[in-house]
Formats: C-alpha cells, structure tokens, sequence
C-alpha cells in the first residue's frame, strides 16, 4: 500500500473510532481497527505526519489523537463510506412521517421532531418558499352571526385562517357570494399578488357589493401576506445543551441562531455546496466553531422544494446523520407531492 493512502486510512480509522469513543485515539486502537497489518511506530509516524498537515492534532503530550477541522473535511469529501439503511429502518421513518401527513406544516414539524429524536441534534426544517405559492381555493366558515373565518389554501398546500368582523348580520348565502366572487378573483393568483393596491382594485370592480367587502378583503391579504413567508419548524433544541462541546455561551449563541431564520437559512445554503455539510468555522460564527450543520433537500415539484437540517458537534456519525436525513427528505418529498396530488 502506497504511504499516502496509508495516511488516508489512518485518517479515516482515527475519525471513526473518535466519532464512536470521543477519546483520543492511540497506535494501539487504529492497529486494532486497520484492515492490513502494519506495526505501531508505523502508525505513530504516519499520525505525527497527518499532525504536521493539520489534519489530527494531540490534546496533550502525552495523549493519542483526535481529528481536526480539516481532518473531518477530508474525511468527510474524500474518505466516508455512505451508509444505507435497512428495509426496517426506511419503514419506520415512513410509518413515523405517514402519521403526521394531513397538512405540510404538521408533516415537516414531525420530520424536525423524529429527526432530531433518532439524531440527538437540533433539527430544522424549512418549507418550500411562500413567494412562490399561488392561491389554489378560498373557503368560508361562519362563526357567529357578524364573524366568519376565511380559509385561504395554497398551492404548496399551507393552510391561512383569518378570522373577520362585520357590521352586518352574516348568512349562509352571503358566505356562498363571497366565496363565488373571491374564487373567481383571486384562484390561481400568486400569493404575492395580493397587495393593498390590489385589494384596493379589486374592491373598486365590484362595484355596489364592494360596501360590504373591506373586512373581507382585508382578512383575504392578511392570510396571502402569511402564506407568502417561509414556514420554520425547529425542534430538539434542547439536544444542544447535553454536548459537551458547547460551554454555556456558545450554547446562548446558538439559541440566538436557531432564532434567525435568515441566517439558519443561509448557512443551511451553504452546506448545500459543501456535500451537505458546514464544519465549524467554515459557518463563519466564532460561536458555531465546535459545531456541524447537515443538511438535505427535499422536492414535490420544480417550485416546491424546501430543505431538512441537522445542527450537532463536530464529533457526529457522519455517515449514519446524512444517509438518516436524506432519507427523510426523500419521503418528505414523496408525502407532499401526495398531498399536494402532485
């Protein structure tokens, strides 16, 4: 075997016994772990060189070694073996997801939930972009005699209540106009669309029955301004503060994270061209440093795509956490795109 790929399985084996152990690794154990033979001084040349390239480094001088930052680059661009999941294990991330599948808010909150439950990490997942939903129905449901709710329902399938007041008694026949005079108007419109000017437009086309739509209207742009934002769902935050790399300041750090969409939504971005994983200072936040973001996009359509993402330490099962999170959103996919009937 050549010296260099020597190195590299080096690397590899100290990698994975320290993902599994969180101790320093030793000649011994990566002897004990390589698929060929070679000697113990061997091995402790080859990791002193790996140190010299930055790739391991020794906590003490008298302890084994531990990956670096750009140990785990190499590792995980280069070096990682992609794990499958059984038959079993894909059925129960289906089983799990299939529960929650009545609406696409509640199915990535559950997909958030089991991932971060089988990983251990915070896990966040994004919707698809509201900016590009159109207004596929709107509904009416009265609930008193001068209120009603307006239910508009996008193409993504997001769901908008508003509840609305009016002057005037309401009847079931009156909802039944509504409902007709909107639907006309406004299906197949984007949700963007729907601006005060608009409002203001349609409100002058109808003419005599526009005296009794502004409570109407106004409860219809509310519920399209909401539907157009980006949905977030972020859960096992609490995962964070079990790792004993985060101190209690970079843990308060990352709470303010998980609370910047933006950002959130930035770095899950640039893990995209990194082979779905951010390394520590790669996320250019001195806070995140001792932390990774996986992540992985799921799709139901050309325009309706949205992205799952695990944050975690540096010393995470790669293999496992990506081959894991992928298969979620491959089924996230395939639950939308059935209840959106793409």
């Amino acid at each position: 075997m050549e010296p260099t790929q020597r190195k590299m399985k080096i690397l590899e084996a100290v990698v994975e016994a320290y993902i599994k152990t969180g101790d320093p690794i030793g000649s011994k154990a990566i002897c004990d772990a390589l698929d060929f033979n070679v000697s113990s001084a061997t091995v402790r040349n080859d990791m002193a060189e790996l140190s010299n390239l930055g790739l391991l480094e020794q906590p003490h001088t008298s302890s084994g070694r531990i990956p670096t930052e750009l140990g785990y680059r190499v590792y995980i661009d280069d070096l990682m073996k992609p794990v499958v999941l059984t038959k079993k294990e894909q059925n129960a991330l289906r089983n799990a997801l299939d529960l929650h599948a009545d609406t696409p808010e509640n199915l990535l909150a559950e997909a958030a939930e089991l991932l971060s439950k089988i990983t251990g990490c915070a896990a966040v997942a994004f919707s698809p972009p509201g900016e590009n939903a159109a207004i596929r129905h709107i509904k009416f449901v009265q609930t008193g005699s001068y209120t009603a709710m307006v239910v508009l329902i996008t193409s993504l399938g997001s769901v908008k209540p508003k509840l609305f007041r009016c002057d005037y008694m309401i009847t079931p026949s009156l909802l039944e106009m509504f409902d007709k005079a909107m639907n006309e108007r406004l299906a197949g419109k984007p949700v963007t669309s729907v601006t005060p000017a608009f409002v203001q437009t349609t409100a002058v086309s109808m003419g005599e029955m526009s005296m009794v739509m502004p409570a109407v209207l106004l409860a219809i742009s509310e519920a399209a301004k909401e539907a157009s934002a980006d949905g977030t769902a972020i859960k096992g935050q609490s995962n964070l503060f079990s790792m004993p790399e985060l101190d209690a300041q970079s843990g308060k750090k990352v709470m303010e994270l998980l609370g910047q969409t933006r950002e959130l939504s930035r770095l899950t971005a640039a893990a995209g061209t990194r082979t779905g994983v951010l390394i520590g200072s790669e996320m250019q936040n001195p806070a995140l440093n001792s932390l990774s973001i996986v992540a992985a996009h799921y799709t139901a359509a050309p325009q309706c795509t949205g992205t799952l993402a695990l944050i975690g330490p540096l010393r995470m099962n790669y293999p496992k956490i990506i081959s894991t999170l992928g298969c979620v959103a491959d089924l996230v996919g395939e639950s939308l795109s059935e209840l959106l009937d793409i």
